[in-house]
């Protein structure tokens, strides 16, 4: 009974975190394309620091199951490692994803797949912020072809699914960190 209440009372404030504002996915030629368009209850640069937080990027994101920073070619331009559980349906596969991630500026981020280090052929994501002193929009666009077999089943419907899942609970968690800062 305590967790029905309990439940009870956080439906209005999950109803209010964070939301997905649109999304598309496709497939063709065995190239995944997807966009997503996320609203946080949190201010920008708190959204911009979690998503640069490398080395910590397990914290946000359950899939990711190891990040590091492997080099450091200036204060805005990485090469990152994150190895990844992806699940969808009943076909998991660990997936290894090499990317340099470089700062454009405070409201810009590009990731260019290193192909010979993951498990894609090649691939690209990037990331625009938007927003006010206590709201986000954070725009996410990528492409990636994987260098391992996929199941046919798994096309743009479920495949975008799974990244709005994904960027739903991501969003939850810059939410929660962004209050935790505010808390005396």
């Amino acid at each position: 009974m305590k967790g029905l209440v309990l439940t009870l009372l956080l439906v209005p404030v999950l109803a209010q975190a964070g939301r997905i504002l649109h999304s598309s996915a496709s497939v063709e030629d065995g190239i995944y394309r997807v966009g997503v368009a996320a609203s946080i209850n949190a201010p920008p640069d708190t959204v911009l620091r979690t998503i640069t937080d490398y080395a910590n990027l397990t914290a946000i994101n359950s899939s990711i199951l190891e990040s590091s920073v492997l080099q450091t070619f200036s204060p805005t331009r990485y090469r990152v490692r994150t190895r990844m559980r992806v699940c969808i349906l009943v076909f998991c596969r660990d997936v290894l994803q090499v990317q340099d991630v470089e700062q454009l500026d405070m409201t810009h981020l590009v990731a260019d797949i290193v192909p010979e280090h993951s498990d894609f052929s090649a691939g690209r994501a990037e990331w625009t912020l938007e927003g006010s002193p206590d709201q986000t929009v954070l725009n996410f666009n990528a492409w990636v072809e994987p260098s391992f077999w996929v199941p046919p089943v798994i096309g743009a419907w479920l495949f975008r699914r799974k990244v709005v899942s994904e960027m739903l609970a991501t969003s939850l968690y810059m939410e929660r960190d962004a209050m935790e800062q505010v808390e005396p």
